[in-house]
């Protein structure tokens, strides 16, 4: 698969989403359907890191064909349910423009809590600042394998 799901922190707090350098849509839609499980099964707010440090090329090479408008447009509405804020680590420019183009487009894309940095360390900082999920004495209860 091309893109890899796991927990980033040991609370279960914080979903890693690392994308290698080629995947394809199906693999995005799979990550998609089991951060919704996850998210929509867990009592607490899960935040996101968007892992694009390694660098990755878009399915047919075009953010701006058809195919691939119409895939980030069924992502944001897979979103919607999403608890937690989302960093997304060294975007490329173009990934970047497209985002702003979509919040324009779509309300939901909008409301989206994202963040962008260029380091896996700058994300987890930021986030150590932003989501405080647990409160400062509770545990979550352990939610299905990432």
């Amino acid at each position: 698969m091309g893109i890899q799901l796991s927990w980033d922190d040991d609370a279960q707090t914080i979903l890693h989403c690392q994308f290698e350098s080629k995947w394809t849509w199906d693999d995005l839609f799979e990550v998609a359907d089991r951060v919704k499980a996850i998210t929509d099964s867990t009592p607490h707010t899960v935040a996101a890191i968007i892992d694009m440090e390694h660098g990755m090329t878009i399915p047919g090479g075009n953010f701006f064909s058809p195919t691939a408008l119409n895939n980030a447009r069924q992502l944001l509405t897979l979103g919607e349910g999403g608890t937690g804020p989302v960093v997304i680590v060294g975007a490329t420019g173009l990934i970047k423009m497209v985002y702003e183009s979509l919040k324009g487009l779509d309300s939901r894309a909008g409301k989206a809590d994202v963040t962008f940095t260029d380091t896996l360390a700058a994300a987890r900082a930021h986030l150590a600042q932003v989501h405080n999920p647990l409160g400062d004495d509770q545990l979550p209860s352990a939610p299905s394998e990432a």
